[in-house]
């Protein structure tokens, strides 16, 4: 018997989720609202060079994401990157290498007795997640327990907390530490000995080399979903669709507007909120010098506010010439956050492209002259937040959800706030299918 699931969402969730259930001799359909795939995974020609317009850095700290580049024939393709990045602190920059911790203390971003609290403090932490998946948020949900901010300041010191973490929650997810789990950054240390990659030609090759011999549908809009008494049934686009099986891999908004009878499980975990981000690339006069401050720098951690109090504009920014070692004038790419991204909502791309260039001039004076191109990429949903009680949620979802329900979710907010976590979700999802079909037609 040849069971039939319809995937809604072409991200990297629900690709992960389709392929596999593809390989089991599952068939499926997949149908996606925008008209390409691979969700944030989202890469595009831009100033002679190929960018990463959402998520930017694959790790060599992810569980299940080399098995997709190697499946796909690109594990040739991701390559490391310069591992050094630099944190603001009081207006000046401060080099980092992720894997010597000592240079927390050389680059001139905490004292000796700061970074002493900062190890001591994380010890713990490391020796109790070390065996977990760190690319599976349910898996870290007896942690999920305290505000991260709290956590932070009674284990590794005030210093730590707002120099180290504050910055990097705001850097990487673009939503303030208060507010957020301690889940969230003992997941995050496990990548302590990680190393950032970069893929040659972009990033999207990736979902769509694995969108390749899927029935991918773009374009589509589901109008509705429902579950019917031997399978689901959905409306794409003024069509039927009828399907044994629904994976519902989209954001919590888009999955909250299609199922319209929530258990409590899955209202609890489609209850998840998002920061808002945008993406400003900058193309530079090929004449341009790179200021040597950059060199060699992948990226920039900014925390979310500047040392005179005001809210920054920027929340990251990676230096393109040093993601890949390739020819081309210089491109830099700021992140704005959520607070940054909200009140630039309304603006027009020429305003927000405007307003980041002379942000640059107020660390590198007359860079913004020599601005020759923008690009910019708006994501109302770019990560999902992660108060405490959403990994404790997920793991609840997760071990409630049975073959009686025919609609299973997977997606950000069932998971981590980086790409293998929205993975991970994907390979759950059709996993839990996959188990159910060989235990419900075993021989004999």
């Amino acid at each position: 018997m040849v069971h039939r699931v319809i995937v809604i969402g072409a991200g990297m969730a629900g690709l992960a989720a389709a392929t596999s259930l593809r390989d089991a001799g599952w068939q499926v359909c997949v149908v996606e609202r925008e008209t390409q795939v691979g969700g944030r995974v989202h890469s595009a020609a831009f100033h002679g060079r190929v960018i990463e317009c959402g998520a930017q850095f694959p790790s060599t700290g992810y569980r299940h994401m080399p098995a997709l580049l190697e499946r796909a024939g690109l594990a040739t393709q991701a390559v490391p990157t310069s591992p050094w990045a630099a944190f603001e602190r009081d207006g000046r920059l401060h080099r980092v290498h992720p894997n010597r911790p000592a240079t927390l203390v050389g680059g001139g971003l905490l004292r000796w007795h700061e970074a002493l609290r900062l190890a001591l403090g994380t010890a713990p932490s490391l020796r109790r997640t070390r065996r977990l998946d760190a690319s599976s948020y349910a898996a870290f949900a007896a942690l999920d327990d305290e505000d991260a901010d709290d956590w932070c300041r009674r284990a590794c010191g005030h210093a730590a907390a707002s120099r180290f973490f504050e910055p990097m929650v705001h850097g990487l997810y673009f939503h303030p530490l208060r507010g957020a789990s301690r889940a969230l950054l003992e997941a995050l240390m496990t990548f302590r000995s990680a190393q950032t990659l970069a893929v040659r030609g972009g990033w999207q090759a990736l979902p769509r080399r694995m969108a390749r011999g899927l029935d991918v549908r773009t374009g589509c809009h589901v109008e509705s979903l429902v579950q019917t008494p031997h399978g689901v049934r959905a409306r794409v686009g003024g069509d039927r669709i009828d399907a044994d099986w629904a994976v519902l891999a989209t954001p919590a908004p888009a999955a909250r507007s299609l199922v319209l009878d929530p258990t409590p499980e899955e209202a609890a975990v489609l209850d998840a909120g998002y920061a808002r981000a945008m993406h400003v690339a900058l193309g530079m006069h090929a004449d341009w010098p790179l200021p040597p401050e950059l060199r060699g720098m992948h990226g920039l951690i900014f925390g979310p506010h500047r040392h005179d109090g005001a809210p920054t504009l920027v929340a990251s920014m990676v230096v393109e010439s040093e993601r890949l070692a390739q020819e081309g004038p210089p491109v830099l790419c700021a992140m704005l956050g959520d607070t940054a991204a909200l009140r630039h909502a309304a603006s027009s791309d020429e305003t927000v492209a405007r307003e980041v260039a002379q942000w640059l001039d107020t660390h590198w004076p007359g860079a913004s002259a020599r601005v020759t191109d923008h690009r910019i990429q708006r994501w109302s949903e770019a990560e999902p937040l992660s108060p405490a009680g959403r990994a404790r949620a997920a793991q609840h979802y997760r071990r409630q959800w049975s073959p009686a329900r025919r609609i299973i979710l997977c997606g950000d907010h069932l998971g981590l706030p980086w790409t293998d976590g929205a993975v991970e979700t994907g390979l759950w999802a059709a996993h839990r299918l996959e188990v159910w079909a060989a235990d419900t037609f075993l021989p004999g």
